[in-house]
């Protein structure tokens, strides 16, 4: 698989500039906390994927010249179009980060993430706090225009009744400059429980044209046409990656894609040596640990529809080193054709891939 090509598959009516950055396809990879790294960036634009992120990256972290911190920005050119995505409080210290950053590697655009609901970002005045910060959000987004990037932001919708509606923070965001706003359907407050908005996304996509990228509940195909359809200039693959690695491709496929036919109905073969490639790649780059978790977390989203699937996911989740799991991968269909054991948890401290 490694002389696969690396590219997004084309849409009808592209490629086109979106945000201001050249896409082949609106379907396009989320930035997913300690998961997006190069490997796995690599691995979805393989898969038909028109951009990737990384994930989300501290300014400050950046500013002070923290290893772990350099560490997320690290990648190749053939990953690219890549949107560099920071959070921070301040507009002095997101551009500080992002000019960091940019002496570091390209990117293709700079992201400001103003959605992060969790504690742990909001309560030093980021991520979604910056939502009931208008004036310092409008200042992150003129801060870093003289950068000479698109500048795109990643938020969320305001409550109903809230004193500013989800289209007057957009508007404030685009009026700073911003290139384009990616918008997730859920308030702050919901944080990742239940249903995101595709309306409330429809409506700022048909207040601001071709500015505005849906973000939110992408399981299906039919929920990437949805907001296709609602205006949105394109759809982020989020969570929905990690329940089916092939929604990226089911997406293009409804969108029209000439999409090579051994990825859009995928045999047990070519679902192992994905997977072994990802797991390689992530070992090479990044390390055991992360190569373990990366191959459990993908196990579930991968082995499907083969005789064998639930009892290869099974040994997968219990596999303790990389040579284990390179094993169980380079030899899958020996490990599918073994009669099932019964199903202890116990027997897998690490959990069975698909319960997180």
């Amino acid at each position: 698989m490694n002389d696969s090509p690396v590219g997004g598959f084309t849409v009808p009516g592209f490629p086109r500039a979106v945000g201001g950055v050249l896409v082949d396809n609106p379907v396009w990879l989320a930035p997913l906390a300690g998961i997006t790294s190069c490997s796995l960036r690599l691995f979805f634009r393989r898969l038909g994927a028109g951009l990737v992120h990384t994930e989300m990256v501290s300014a400050l972290g950046l500013c002070h010249g923290g290893r772990k911190t350099l560490e997320l920005l690290a990648g190749t050119d053939e990953e690219r179009p890549v949107v560099l995505q920071l959070f921070g409080s301040k507009a002095d210290d997101i551009a500080r980060g992002a000019e960091t950053a940019l002496g570091f590697r390209k990117f293709e655009a700079v992201e400001v993430n103003m959605g992060c609901p969790m504690p742990k970002v909001t309560k030093k005045g980021s991520g979604a706090r910056l939502i009931e910060n208008p004036n310092e959000a409008s200042a992150i987004v003129k801060k870093l225009l003289p950068l000479k990037l698109p500048v795109w932001v990643k938020t969320r919708i305001t409550p109903q009744g809230s004193a500013m509606t989800t289209c007057d923070f957009c508007d404030i965001l685009l009026e700073s400059g911003a290139d384009l706003v990616l918008l997730h359907g859920r308030t702050a407050a919901q944080r990742y429980e239940g249903t995101a908005s595709k309306d409330a996304v429809g409506e700022a996509a048909r207040r601001f044209p071709g500015l505005i990228c849906a973000s939110g509940d992408c399981y299906t195909p039919d929920d990437f046409m949805d907001y296709m359809r609602l205006g949105c200039a394109a759809v982020l693959a989020g969570r929905g990656v990690l329940k089916d690695v092939f929604i990226t491709v089911k997406a293009l496929c409804a969108l029209g894609a000439n999409v090579p036919a051994q990825y859009s109905d995928p045999d047990a073969k070519l679902q192992a040596e994905l997977l072994l490639e990802l797991v390689r790649n992530t070992y090479n780059t990044e390390g055991q640990q992360q190569a373990l978790m990366i191959a459990r977390r993908m196990l579930a989203a991968l082995f499907k529809g083969f005789p064998g699937a639930v009892r290869l996911r099974r040994t997968g989740a219990g596999a303790r080193t990389f040579a284990e799991m390179e094993d169980l991968l380079l030899n899958w269909e020996k490990v599918s054709s073994e009669p099932a054991l019964a199903y202890n948890k116990d027997d897998f401290p690490h959990g069975v891939a698909g319960e997180f």
